[in-house]
């Protein structure tokens, strides 16, 4: 072969690989839009985990930049608001299984529970707990959107327990303190530093009343005024400080867990009554 004809090939050579490295790089281009595009319909369905997938594609170093920086931008946001929860399983003696396969809506997502939260997405799933000896669990648990690490337990009737084949789950408990507990003592707070003000506005008025000399002939109307802030600023007082012990008592417990435990529940519902206030438990 001469040395033009090698040259004309060498050529055609370069050209047939420059060629295929532009359509490689226009795929990868597409690939990386199209990921962008499905990412934010996932997210918008409230597919994070899968939108998560699909970030992960575009914001590769090979994506265009643009892309790229939204996709990482994207990628933040949903990870942000992905809840997740942590699966746990006992037996009736309180001892740790670790042997249990975890479902979620049908899918296996671990089959060994090593304390580690599992991603899913927000919504009504379906868990399933399965392990040797025991009869498996099932658990509808409702996720909420950026509820992170949240405890779902179960307990497994293994044979020869009491009870027979009942089994008990204990996962729906909220990590968060209830909001009504600081609504309450709130309130009570509040009501303190209202009774408080009151009454050191009419322990003014009555001094002054005795600086006055006007004893015994002072004016009626007056001292029957002071004498009604002293009894007003006395049952707000009251009213705010048994609000206030209301609101530690729901706090503490919420913390302390004694509704897992078998002790009391959560308050359901409370009123002020003349002596102060009624919880029912």
């Amino acid at each position: 072969m001469t040395m033009r004809r090698r040259g004309f090939v060498s050529a055609l050579a370069l050209c047939a690989s420059l060629l295929a490295a532009q359509s490689a790089g226009a795929d990868e281009k597409q690939a990386c839009v199209a990921a962008s595009e499905k990412a934010q319909q996932l997210r918008n369905a409230g597919k994070l985990g899968e939108a998560r997938e699909q970030l992960a594609i575009c914001g590769r170093s090979a994506c265009p930049r643009l892309v790229q920086q939204d996709c990482t931008t994207w990628m933040s946001e949903v990870l942000a608001i992905l809840p997740s929860i942590v699966p746990g399983a006992r037996d009736r003696k309180g001892r740790d299984i670790v042997e249990v396969k975890v479902f979620v809506d049908g899918k296996m997502v671990t089959e060994t529970l090593d304390g580690k939260p599992i991603a899913v997405d927000p919504g009504v799933h379906t868990f399933r707990f399965e392990t040797r000896s025991a009869p498996p669990i099932e658990e509808q648990v409702v996720v909420r959107q950026n509820e992170k690490n949240r405890i779902l337990t179960v307990t497994f009737a293994t044979p020869g327990d009491a009870g027979g084949a009942r089994v008990t789950t204990d996962a729906t408990r909220d990590p968060a303190p209830p909001i009504a507990a600081y609504v309450v003592g709130g309130v009570g707070l509040v009501g303190l530093g209202v009774g408080a003000a009151i009454g050191v506005t009419a322990s003014s008025d009555a001094s002054d009343i005795r600086d006055s000399g006007c004893a015994p002939r002072c004016d009626v109307a007056e001292v029957d005024a002071i004498q009604s802030r002293y009894t007003i600023a006395g049952v707000t007082a009251g009213i705010g400080g048994a609000l206030l012990v209301a609101g530690v008592v729901m706090l503490i417990l919420h913390v302390s867990g004694e509704s897992r435990s078998g002790g009391l529940d959560r308050p359901q519902a409370y009123a002020t009554t003349p002596g102060g206030i009624a919880i029912r438990f």
